[in-house]
């Protein structure tokens, strides 16, 4: 039985890559074992790292807020100062209805009665 051409070439190169692939090893060298236990250290620093960024910024944005809470209160306080000061000298809106009486007019001296002298 007689091969064609093509297949003969496609048998054996398909044996000298069984052969080639067959020296290649699965297992990791000593260099590569160092290498991916150095870069899981890293990886779980960097988890580490990232986690107390996270409750960093947690923290920074509550005391964040309650500077807005504050800022909010102080503009509050800001804009109820500046409308007492436009109706200023009417700080009390009833003012203007509110007359008081005059005072009463002094009461009179009393009269001093004419003493008798006497001429010797």
């Amino acid at each position: 039985m007689k091969l064609p051409k093509n297949l003969t070439w496609i048998l054996s190169i398909a044996i000298v890559a069984m052969f080639g692939l067959s020296s290649c090893s699965n297992k990791a060298s000593e260099e590569q074992m160092k290498a991916l236990r150095d870069l899981d250290s890293r990886r779980d620093q960097l988890k580490v790292d990232l986690e107390r960024a996270k409750g960093n910024l947690s923290d920074v944005q509550g005391k964040l807020a309650a500077q807005d809470r504050d800022l909010a209160d102080c503009r509050t306080q800001t804009a109820a100062v500046n409308a007492g000061l436009a109706q200023w000298p009417n700080v009390w809106p009833d003012a203007a209805d509110w007359n008081p009486p005059p005072p009463p007019p002094p009461a009179p001296e009393p009269m001093k009665k004419a003493s008798k002298k006497k001429h010797k």
